[in-house]
């Protein structure tokens, strides 16, 4: 592999990095499980409580 083409690759991550971090998520990233919609109406993983930064703590 050529420098030119690890280059193209490592600026293509970039861009797909920035794509990911511009979008909410859709899976919890402990577990792969998508996320549902809690009562507060805010995303959350139903196995181990995960939450998007930002998010309040789950209520109860």
């Amino acid at each position: 592999m050529a420098w030119e083409e690890l280059l193209s690759i490592a600026a293509e991550n970039r861009i797909y990095r920035a794509e990911e971090a511009a979008t909410d998520p859709t899976s919890c990233p402990n577990d792969g499980h998508p996320l549902s919609t809690g009562p507060d109406g805010w995303l959350y993983c139903v196995y181990d409580g995960w939450r998007p930064l930002g998010a309040p703590a789950m209520p109860g």
